[in-house]
């Protein structure tokens, strides 16, 4: 009996050494990563933006008219698969914001499904933060059909390289952009105060005008 009990001691023992060595890092570790990984970028722009009245930090550079919007893979379902959504050749529509689940995003974002629904030949996308399990809860509870969310919540890499990342939160700013086919910015808003709502008719008005009566 005693040798039994020692032999289980010993893999006992085994198992939490190798435990140790392979440890997965917890979910607490990667955001202290990510955070520390926040503070090492910089705000190379001059916007204004404010968060609950409080000025908030927009990393990287302003996204203006004319520039090409940098592309990146975004996670487009709950399966977590990646796709590059702007290698598409079409126009896009893009509103980015903190979330989904709230009370300003929800209004628009069901604001632009419409518009999708008026425009089949343009593609509408809503990109944040929020896991794609969040995502199409909302969209099911919301029979949000034409317009596609996607996810920057994995790699963070649009928000950071298209200056559209408050630094603080390590959400998406709210903003409203429009890419021609070849993804050449042709109409920007950003929200002044992340409480606000973004012009959507101005925005529509300009795609409708400016772009698609070309």
């Amino acid at each position: 009996m005693k040798r039994i009990l020692m032999i289980m001691f010993i893999i006992m023992v085994t198992v939490s050494c190798r435990h140790e060595k392979g440890k997965v890092k917890s979910s607490s570790d990667e955001n202290n990563g990510f955070v520390k990984y926040l503070d090492t970028l910089k705000e190379e722009n001059s916007l204004k933006i404010t968060m609950d009245g409080k000025p908030v930090t927009i990393v990287g550079k302003e996204t203006k008219a004319g520039d090409t919007l940098k592309t990146v893979p975004l996670t487009i379902n709950s399966k977590l698969e990646d796709k590059n959504i702007f290698e598409e050749k079409a126009i896009k529509v893009i509103y980015t914001a903190p979330s989904l689940d709230t009370k300003v995003c929800s209004i628009q974002t069901k604001i632009l499904n419409t518009a999708a629904e008026k425009f089949p030949n343009v593609r509408f996308y809503s990109i944040t933060v929020d896991t794609p399990f969040a995502q199409e809860r909302f969209c099911s509870s919301n029979n949000i059909n034409s317009l596609k969310p996607v996810s920057d919540y994995k790699y963070h890499q649009f928000g950071i390289q298209n200056g559209l990342l408050i630094k603080e939160a390590g959400l998406l700013t709210r903003a409203l952009i429009i890419v021609d086919e070849n993804n050449i910015v042709k109409y920007v808003e950003y929200v002044k105060e992340e409480g606000s709502e973004a012009d959507v008719q101005k925005a529509l008005n300009f795609l409708e005008e400016k772009i698609l009566k070309r």
